[in-house]
């Protein structure tokens, strides 16, 4: 199974400067084409500031976010680098909730989609 984390600090901040941009409510999805040897692949990281919550949560939320991202791939095929950035706290967060929020922004960013 192949990994799709977006690990250089490079590859993030370049992401993030000159990525395509799009926000609702405690989500924010960051969004660059990909590069021609990455084809059918993409690659992601989940951004989530300290003040969400203790390190549970957070990790809590990241593996909601993995997995709500596997879904969207088996639906329909997405390539590109993405990074999702959590705001807000994660006291009252819900896993669907979550995930319709993700599913929305893709769509948004992918009206085709």
């Amino acid at each position: 199974m192949p990994r799709h984390s977006l690990k250089s600090k490079t590859m993030i901040l370049s992401v993030l400067r000159s990525g395509k941009k799009v926000k609702s409510g405690r989500l924010e999805l960051f969004y660059d084409k990909v590069l021609p040897e990455k084809a059918e692949n993409y690659q992601v990281a989940f951004l989530i500031s300290g003040h969400a919550g203790n390190a549970v949560a957070r990790n809590r939320i990241k593996r909601w976010m993995r997995e709500d991202f596997r879904e969207l791939q088996n639906q329909q095929r997405i390539d590109g680098s993405f990074i999702v950035r959590f705001k807000g706290s994660a006291d009252d967060i819900k896993h669907k909730m979550l995930g319709e929020e993700l599913k929305n922004l893709y769509k948004s960013l992918n009206p085709d989609a």
